[in-house]
């Protein structure tokens, strides 16, 4: 009896072993990154999400670039740089750029589908959207606005885009514009308040609209109808937790981080003091246990993260990147097996 007690314990410590082993292998066998852009750095840092390190540094001579975009289906991590009116392709696995695609002038925010076929890109000088198929990284469509465009978001199904347009008088509301990814045309518009910002969440296909005016706006995906208009001072940018129960977002003007409720667009506890001034962009990794944010600034050098328990923020610590970081992106990558987080 004592033998047979003996041989399964150590059956069961053996099995231990092994699960610890393999779950050990398989955690070291993804690579999750944190990619910044550093506008007056010229360059993108890349981030060990889990480490908390920067690991590479990849320097662009002349460029400016605003926002990155990892494309899971590609493997590729675009760079917005609005100084070259271009977009950068880089490889995540050899850390180099690969090639370049002209758009418009004035690159600002862009946004890629979940099924890798286009990227939308800003082009706030000229007020255009550059439209590129990722498949042949080239722009198939020029969308002229008519008015300045923002931020861009597309929604999960890959069939519409949602812009956010600046009104050229101060004090009239800004507005988001909706459009088919396929005619390009607009097929919506909505007025919302200043400085908007965009974030749809497939669940429940509701977009999300921090204004730095100071209201979150919560629209229907589908029509762009009104669901609420909560108060925020200074809403800014913003992302979602993987499980879509919390959206994330900054108080740019207050130095404060919200963890908002998606179900109602209400705040969950109170806002949680940012480790630094300016918090701008958010993203959130792959297990939504921690989240990245940057902070802007013409001399400004600091990446913030926190950890995330169920729509509770807390502060983590600084990370030293480029001459003021500006778009971020995530992703989780082993070989054909990828996550995209940008923002």
């Amino acid at each position: 009896m004592k033998q047979t007690k003996l041989l399964l314990a150590s059956k069961l410590v053996l099995l231990l072993l092994l699960f610890v082993q393999c779950h050990k292998e398989n955690n070291m066998a993804y690579e999750e990154r944190v990619v910044v852009a550093n506008r007056a750095g010229s360059g993108i840092s890349i981030i060990d999400a889990r480490s908390n390190q920067v690991v590479n540094t990849i320097l662009i001579p002349g460029s400016e670039p605003m926002y990155v975009v990892y494309v899971p289906s590609k493997d590729k991590i675009y760079v917005g740089d609005r100084a070259g009116k271009k977009i950068h392709i880089v490889s995540p696995a050899s850390l180099l750029v690969e090639g370049s695609i002209p758009v418009g002038n004035g690159v600002f925010h862009m946004w890629a589908d979940q099924k890798g076929r286009q990227l939308w890109v800003v082009n706030d000088v000229d007020n255009t959207i550059s439209v590129i198929d990722l498949n042949t990284h080239s722009v198939i469509h020029n969308i002229n606005v008519g008015m300045k465009p923002h931020d861009v978001f597309l929604s999960f199904d890959a069939s519409k885009a949602y812009v956010s347009v600046i009104s050229a008088d101060a004090g009239s509301p800004d507005k988001i514009f909706m459009y088919s990814t396929t005619s390009f045309a607009k097929m919506k518009e909505v007025s919302v308040g200043k400085d908007p910002h965009l974030f749809n969440l497939p669940g429940n296909n509701r977009l999300y609209v921090p204004c730095q005016s100071g209201q979150l706006y919560t629209l229907n995906g589908n029509d762009l109808s009104l669901i609420s208009n909560n108060p925020f001072q200074g809403a800014h940018g913003i992302y979602a937790t993987p499980d879509q129960e919390t959206i994330l977002m900054t108080n740019i003007s207050g130095n404060q981080l919200y963890a908002i409720k998606s179900k109602n667009s209400t705040l969950n506890g109170t806002a949680t003091p940012s480790l630094q001034p300016t918090p701008h962009n958010i993203v959130v990794n792959a297990a939504g246990s921690k989240m990245f944010v940057t902070h802007s600034g013409a001399s400004a050098d600091k990446v913030s993260f926190y950890s995330l328990d169920r729509g509770t923020i807390t502060p983590g610590g600084s990370i030293s990147v480029g001459t003021n970081p500006f778009g971020i992106a995530y992703y989780m990558r082993k070989k054909d097996v990828y996550y995209q987080g940008n923002k």
